[in-house]
């Protein structure tokens, strides 16, 4: 948007602010564009409420500096023609992705649902509790067989093929997916047989670890198989909420896993802690130390996002923030959902696909043991099957307005949200479950991110304005 001194700018209806002391962070509900900036940037943006041109406010003659500020305003949408109306603008470019959507060019990541059963009765389990309101529940295939895997394996690579995409990601998921361990040593074996001379793969598997074996580690290791596993606090917070069947603790049982993985050389590098009202008071630094202690460097701490704690919301962000600063002092990384709008702000609605996850992305496909396709392993809405793969992302299917529904300014409900265009309307299955069990969760969800993506960003502007940054500053007002 070029610099014009005889045109009307106003101060966009979508910048948002979040300032401490002397300088603040601005940025666009719907387009990000973070900066950093003194005050003084507010006050000029303020002298632009009401419609006025630039030489009104600063006269003819401009510094360059003056104009290099300006620019970066303009450019980041923070000041817009009078008649220029950005959620409409946004709608055009929205517009254009959905030829992306239905050629299927999106879809770059497999999940294979392994098993729709587990050997644990986690509390809070998202999968469980949306299977149970859902007709996941009564599907009597619990378990994916070879042919089945095969078969998605091979349709999900015709579809890379035929966009050029030589990077194949295949997770392994469930349930609890080493359940059905002898069909992911199959799968494992036969992409690399079948496929490795044309495309390069990533295999994840999400994982209780309580079932790894030194055999299962080596095979994990052999075929680098990233592995990602929830440990929910040490001995006394995990035992409290991630439990067996029948009712017992499974600390032990998770360490064991996890020992073994380290004695063949493979040691898990993060683990992913869920909390509950039940296990919040024992979460603490300590879990920090603990990862340090076992060569660790990521700690993702998630509150429960199907029956969100009960505990007030300022103690959440106090209790989450002040841990997340003593991991910084560890060399230890603390992300969550909840960091995920600011993350989303480093990259603009207008240059990238900016999404709270894969799924609604459009990135991903999950296929169960049944051969449904979902876009998430924890999801109840169906989006295709394995029979219809080929083009389940045509024009008018259920992947095609799912992704289409979930594009940034689309949702009712987060428009004029701070985050709109950050967050997109959080995690996917919180809605789900909140509509069949008709909660009212959502809002809370929303407040939650919204605090929290405040805190993040006063944390790093305290941290930008120490460092003594180069600051976003056009002149102030010239009579």
């Amino acid at each position: 948007m070029a610099l014009n001194l005889t045109v009307a700018y106003l101060k966009s209806p979508f910048v948002q602010v979040v300032w401490d002391g002397d300088s603040a962070v601005i940025w666009h509900s719907l387009f990000g564009y973070p900066k950093v900036v003194p005050v003084e940037t507010l006050e000029f943006l303020k002298s632009f409420s009401a419609p006025r041109t630039i030489r009104s406010q600063l006269g003819d003659e401009l510094t360059s500096e003056d104009q290099e500020s300006i620019e970066e305003l303009l450019r980041c949408y923070f000041l817009v023609p009078e008649d220029f109306d950005g959620r409409a603008f946004l709608e055009g470019k929205m517009r254009t992705r959905e030829a992306e959507i239905v050629s299927g060019s999106l879809i770059d990541y497999l999940e294979l649902i392994m098993s729709e059963a587990c050997n644990f009765r986690c509390t809070y389990c998202i999968h469980f509790n949306n299977l149970e309101t859902s007709d996941r529940i009564n599907n009597p295939k619990k378990f994916m067989r070879f042919d089945t895997a095969k078969e998605t394996v091979d349709r999900y690579l015709e579809i890379l093929r035929g966009h050029g995409k030589r990077v194949a990601e295949i997770n392994f998921g469930g349930g609890e997916p080493l359940l059905a361990w002898p069909v992911i040593k199959q799968v494992l074996e036969y992409c690399r047989a079948t496929y490795s001379s044309e495309f390069e793969f990533r295999f994840s598997i999400n994982t209780n670890a309580s079932l790894i074996t030194p055999e299962i580690a080596a095979i994990l290791k052999e075929h680098r198989v990233e592995i990602a596993s929830s440990f929910d606090g040490l001995h006394d917070g995990n035992d409290r909420v991630r439990l067996t069947k029948s009712g017992s603790g499974t600390f032990s049982q998770i360490i064991r896993g996890f020992d073994a993985l380290a004695q063949a050389g493979y040691p898990l590098d993060g683990i992913a802690v869920t909390v509950t009202e039940k296990n919040f008071h024992e979460l603490d630094e300590s879990i920090v130390d603990w990862a340090v202690a076992r060569g660790m460097k990521n700690v993702r701490i998630d509150i429960d996002v199907v029956d969100m704690v009960e505990i007030p919301i300022e103690d959440i962000v106090a209790k989450l923030m002040r841990i997340r600063r003593y991991a910084a002092t560890r060399g230890v990384d603390v992300p969550g959902f909840w960091s995920r709008p600011a993350e989303n702000l480093n990259d603009s609605t207008l240059e990238s696909r900016v999404a709270f996850c894969g799924a609604v992305r459009g990135n991903s496909m999950c296929v169960g043991p049944s051969g449904n396709i979902y876009g998430c392993g924890y999801s109840t809405t169906q989006l295709g099957t394995l029979s219809g793969i080929q083009s389940f992302h045509a024009p008018g299917t259920a992947y095609h307005r799912f992704v289409r529904d979930h594009l940034t300014g689309v949702m009712e409900m987060c428009k004029g949200c701070m985050i709109e265009g950050q967050c997109g309307g959080g995690c996917n299955i919180t809605q789900e479950f909140a509509r069949a069990t008709k909660t009212a969760k959502i809002e809370r969800m929303c407040d939650f991110y919204r605090r929290m993506t405040k805190e993040i960003l006063w944390e790093q502007l305290r941290e930008a304005t120490a460092s003594e940054p180069e600051l976003l500053q056009p002149a102030t007002e010239r009579r």
